[in-house]
């Protein structure tokens, strides 16, 4: 699967858009901005099942294109607090990339437990903000597909505003991330931490479908806090967001790397610790 088939994808849903009849509040931000998230999470008793597919594509050279596919179900147990636990599984397509195995195979990825607590709602503040907390597992290792064990947990401040009301709508995110992760019979734990930074702006271009993009920073570290830099990469890109039905929606972004340092890695990009580029296509449905 490639990029290209992911985005032709969302045009097999039919966009009535002249015959759409929106609804004063059918602004929801959180998946308008294609990585980076909007503040909303819907009211007490909203429930929603979501299917997303992220895709990791382009080393430094050789074959190398690994998808991630996460099914989670989302439960606003009060009006500012929502969980979400969900499992994913992945996809390697690995072939001839200095320092990594050849790989083609399907895996347990692993599971995840999302909690976000709504600090400030956009109707009733100058801006929106959300602050979340997502304590992982993981059976594989996303990058290179070999057996491990981590633990890991995400912490997030998601902050939105409507800047043309009703119609263009701005997002951006701080995020700090740290793991502890064993391979089969390795004696110590490895640690490792990351930061990131993203901005995204999307318009209404006409009844329910909005584009627009994004552009995110990604800081990888070792240690726990931070602790000594391993590298960073800036990555832009497009972003899309429907709804063909007032219950659900389909998002999709490709995020392009367009520089990228580290320790190790003298060139203008990353595809060392990062990849060249990152895709994401999201379904979500209330139930």
């Amino acid at each position: 699967m490639t990029k290209h088939v992911l985005f032709t994808a969302l045009f097999l849903v039919p966009l009535p858009i002249e015959n759409v009849a929106r609804a004063a509040d059918d602004i929801d931000t959180e998946h308008m901005f294609g990585f980076t998230e909007g503040s909303d999470i819907g009211k007490k008793g909203d429930r929603e099942f979501e299917l997303s597919t992220f895709g990791r594509l382009g080393k430094t050279s050789g074959r190398y294109s690994v998808f991630s596919t996460a099914t989670s179900g989302k439960f606003t147990i009060l009006d500012d607090i929502r969980i979400s636990p969900g499992i994913s599984i992945l996809r390697h397509d690995i072939g001839g990339v200095p320092g990594i195995a050849d790989r083609n195979a399907f895996a347990f990825e692993g599971a995840s437990l999302e909690m976000k607590y709504r600090v400030l709602r956009r109707a009733d503040a100058p801006f929106g903000l959300t602050i979340g907390a997502m304590p992982a597992w993981a059976h594989t290792d996303a990058a290179t597909g070999a057996r491990t064990r981590e633990f890991g947990t995400m912490v997030s401040a998601l902050f939105d505003k409507e800047l043309v009301a009703d119609k263009v709508v701005g997002a951006l995110n701080f995020n700090y991330e740290a793991s502890i992760s064993r391979v089969p019979g390795a004696i110590g734990w490895s640690r490792a931490s990351a930061m990131g930074m993203s901005a995204g702006l999307t318009t209404r271009v006409a009844g329910s479908l909005f584009m627009g993009g994004e552009v995110r920073y990604a800081r990888a570290m070792s240690g726990t806090f931070l602790n000594a830099f391993v590298s960073h990469s800036i990555s832009i890109g497009p972003t899309l967001y429907y709804k063909p039905t007032e219950h659900s929606f389909i998002s999709a972004v490709w995020s392009r790397q367009v520089f990228g340092r580290g320790d190790q890695v003298p060139n203008r990009l990353d595809l060392t610790n990062f990849e060249r580029n990152e895709v994401r296509l999201l379904y979500g449905a209330a139930f």
